[in-house]
């Protein structure tokens, strides 16, 4: 049987990749700093939290992750966790930059000194890019990090090549777009429009204060999300790849559909907030995901109107199956 080791199990990815590996057949092991405090709503939510293991294990502690490694003998090994707001960043950078990249060397020095066959996969982000307007980004694109977020976030991208190249592991990127479900924490920007606006078709509040709506992204359902990951670790040799539909929306676009789903008129719900504004942020991204079609036979399943109406029902869905058998 195959084995997975999770570092971020209890995340909104981490649940729904979780749930992927268990339909196919895989031992599923999770990681928290303390197995007996974990918030695991998320794999509840899915039905598969008596179906998942959960260890204690400090991220930053090579000795603990040794430890764990030889316990479990993973076959792959998934680096979810770490924060992942980019308004927080600015306010802690240090915190991100150590919650962030430092568990990821951590991981890739013991793979490296045990010479693990272990897949290491990490979760990197099209944050990194920064703003390069009107080019078409993939995986062999400029890093221009406009976030602290973002430059830990290339730092692990970097780091990860590098042990890769240089020794061997077997180690793989994910260039992962916004992902949005119902198991998205309420902090996010997408979850916010959503329960501001259910309240105000409900009558408990008249307007939602928003930041800048211009911002364009490409956006994906997690559970699509989950099964790119799978596909990346499953593939015979290790790589890095952008994971994304390749169509790009504003927010307000996606303000736009929520509104008219719920029969709201946009102007009068919204209001602008410049104190919602980021130092800094990518104006629009425009993806190209060709690498992860060809090579992986994944693409995304969900468009914005679906994850829209998905968000709007509460409906965390299906996983649905990738177009290979990864």
């Amino acid at each position: 049987m195959t084995t997975a080791l999770i570092c971020g199990i209890s995340g909104q990815t981490g649940a729904y990749l979780a749930q992927k590996l268990l339909q196919k057949g895989y031992r599923v092991v999770g990681s928290s700093r303390d197995h007996s405090e974990a918030n695991l709503w998320r794999l509840k939510r899915l039905a598969i939290d008596s179906d998942t293991e959960i260890v204690s294990l400090s991220l930053h502690d090579t000795v603990a992750i040794r430890k764990i490694l030889a316990k479990y003998q993973p076959d792959e090994i998934y680096y979810l966790a770490g924060p992942s707001s980019v308004a927080a960043s600015f306010r802690e950078p240090m915190v991100f930059m150590d919650q962030i990249f430092q568990p990821v060397v951590s991981f890739l020095e013991v793979l490296k000194d045990t010479e693990s066959s272990a897949h290491f996969f990490n979760a990197a982000s099209t944050d990194c890019f920064g703003n390069q307007e009107g080019v078409v980004l993939d995986e062999n694109s400029a890093l221009q990090p406009l976030s602290p977020y973002a430059v830990a976030k290339s730092a692990t991208f970097w780091t990860v090549k590098n042990y890769r190249d240089s020794f061997g592991v077997k180690a793989s990127n994910g260039i992962l777009t916004n992902h949005e479900s119902p198991l998205r924490g309420p902090d996010f920007v997408t979850q916010k429009i959503i329960t501001g606006l259910l309240d105000i078709a409900e009558g408990k509040k008249r307007t939602l204060s928003l930041g800048s709506t211009s911002i364009a992204r490409d956006w994906l359902w997690a559970g699509d999300v989950a099964n790119a990951v799978s596909a990346i670790t499953s593939a015979s040799q290790p790589g890095d790849y952008v994971v994304a539909s390749g169509h790009s929306s504003t927010l307000r676009e996606f303000v736009s559909l929520a509104c008219d789903k719920l029969a709201l008129n946009l102007e009068e719900v919204t209001t602008q907030d410049q104190s919602l504004f980021r130092p800094s942020d990518i104006e629009s991204i425009l993806l190209n995901p060709q690498r992860a079609e060809k090579e992986l036979g994944w693409k995304a399943h969900y468009d914005l109107d679906s994850i829209v109406d998905a968000l709007l029902s509460g409906n965390v869905g299906p996983t649905l199956p990738s177009t290979t058998a990864s």
